[in-house]
């Protein structure tokens, strides 16, 4: 089994927390893998494993989650995306392959934008993006409670609907843990961030305005039919699919790893492919 090593990137006026390992074969794309709100690496622990097995794949926890510091400012999406970019640009990685889940969506869905030298495909899983847009008043409220403690209540409530469908407490539990070592002002700081950013892909209509511009490769692995209808619409990349996986919690991959990891095999072979032996050699 391929060793992987948390450490720390140390970036602009930022440290990222980054667990990686595995290598990567020559035109073989690296992955890098991003959790989603109040999450961290750890939630990849159940594919990265094997992934690194054939590549190399770098977890990491956005700023002011996990083992990353928090700096008091800089959690709008666009910020996020650009602490990516750094990343990707001090490990002097082009081309990877990001795999996201919820807000990690519509982070790695700026970068894919803002940056597209960086990403060559992007797998989705149940990404927060889309919702209704009549959630944005009730999130921004929760952003501008000043006292910590109703912060962390409210917080609560939020995690109640959202794993609702978990089936394994101890799952249940691992967020709940995650989400306890992010600070305050960070908790407020990602939804101001996504409530506040105009045109922001959190909501419908402006998260098609974000969408149609990928240009790369998607896939997309939905719990909800009707959001999977909504994005095939949205897909520009003709090897870019959207799937649904009935049955699953919105945390699809720790509660499918090895579906997730057999759709996003046969994903890659043909939508992201890996040079070949003889092609290397007569490259």
């Amino acid at each position: 089994m391929a060793v992987s090593t948390v450490r720390l990137v140390r970036l602009p006026g930022l440290r990222l927390a980054v667990d990686d390992g595995g290598s990567s074969p020559p035109g073989a794309p690296p992955f890098l893998l991003v959790h989603g709100w109040l999450g961290s690496h750890r939630t990849w622990a159940h594919l990265a494993p094997r992934w690194r097995e054939q590549r190399r794949v770098l977890a990491v926890d956005l700023r002011g989650h996990g083992a990353s510091s928090a700096p008091p400012s800089g959690y709008a999406l666009p910020d996020l995306a650009g602490d990516l970019a750094a990343l990707l640009d001090a490990e002097g990685l082009r081309g990877a392959v990001v795999v996201a889940h919820s807000l990690g969506c519509s982070v790695t869905s700026r970068l894919a934008v803002q940056r597209p030298d960086l990403v060559a495909g992007m797998v989705l899983v149940d990404p927060d993006y889309g919702g209704d847009p009549g959630a944005r008043d009730r999130l921004a409220a929760v952003a501008a409670i000043p006292d910590d403690d109703v912060l962390r209540a409210a917080v609560a409530e939020l995690f109640d609907r959202i794993d609702a469908d978990t089936a394994s407490p101890a799952l249940r539990a691992a967020h709940r843990a995650d989400a306890a070592r992010v600070p305050a002002h960070a908790v407020r700081g990602t939804l101001a961030g996504l409530v506040g950013g105009l045109p922001s892909p959190r909501f419908r209509p402006e998260a098609e305005i974000v969408l149609a511009r990928r240009t790369q490769p998607v896939l997309a692995l939905h719990r909800r039919p009707e959001q999977a209808s909504w994005e095939r619409g949205l897909v520009t990349h003709p090897d870019s699919e959207v799937r649904v996986c009935p049955g699953a919690g919105h945390w699809i991959h720790e509660e499918r790893p090895a579906r997730v990891a057999a759709a996003v095999d046969r994903w890659l072979r043909r939508a992201v492919p890996s040079p070949s032996p003889s092609q290397e050699v007569s490259s």
